[in-house]
């Protein structure tokens, strides 16, 4: 079974390394690795290209033109995705472990699984390091999974549709809604593995515009009919 993994980046020649080293260690050996570049003008294209060793079953591709976002970026690669399963790895974060693509795929042996996911490790200089295993919560209480962690099935976008660009911080979560009926119940299978699937690095976009993300969680709930008390309430003590 072939996974696609999807990188967005910008700039990142200091840090896609640690991405690539990553994902090129794994002992899973079919898999695309999509680098979705919005017009670097460093290095890292080079030092991809340089690094990442091309097989007949390593594939790697390379679109470098100007996107209109995170979501942009996410959904221009997952459209040229050919794997049956595809995960998102931005790049300065990587995966925690050799084996991490290979028991993912193990659980998508049963067909009827639409997600996988696990726990991450989030690495904060300023305020320390921590294991984050997902909530699996309510929706209107916050997002129940990590993103960096989770693979979906490519017939499970086919079904639910890709990211929507109208959301600039808040696309996974948006995402997620609409796997489900009500706040507590998903219609999509997922399998929860409880072992370390990212090291996630802090200095992102989300966490430098925290009020803004928080804003376009009650949009996405206020969207899908998931907005009541209880979501307002969470929603401020966030």
């Amino acid at each position: 079974m072939k996974i696609s993994i999807v990188t967005p980046c910008w700039n990142s020649e200091a840090t896609v390394l640690r991405t690539l080293d990553s994902i090129k260690n794994q002992t899973h050996h079919s898999i695309e690795w999509i680098i979705i570049d919005n017009l670097s003008s460093d290095n890292t294209l080079n030092l991809v290209r340089d690094n990442y060793l091309v097989t007949n079953q390593r594939e790697l591709k390379i679109i470098s033109e100007k996107d209109e976002g995170i979501s942009d970026a996410f959904n221009k690669g997952i459209q040229v995705a050919t794997g049956q399963v595809i995960g998102i790895l931005n790049s300065d974060d990587a995966y925690c472990s050799s084996e991490i693509l290979g028991k993912v795929l193990e659980e998508f042996s049963d067909p009827t699984v639409g997600f996988v996911h696990g726990d991450m490790v989030f690495i904060d200089e300023d305020f320390g390091t921590n294991r984050r295993a997902p909530l699996i919560c309510p929706v209107d209480y916050a997002m129940p999974y990590n993103h960096p962690t989770m693979f979906l099935s490519k017939e499970l976008y086919n079904r639910i549709g890709l990211f929507d660009l109208n959301y600039r911080l808040a696309m996974d979560f948006e995402l997620v809604l609409r796997m489900y009926d009500s706040p507590n119940q998903c219609r999509e299978k997922g399998v929860y593995l409880k072992e370390v699937f990212v090291e996630m690095y802090a200095g992102g976009v989300s966490d430098k515009l925290e009020m803004r993300s928080i804003d376009e969680v009650e949009k996405a709930l206020r969207q899908y009919g998931f907005w009541s008390n209880e979501a307002a309430r969470n929603q401020s003590l966030r």
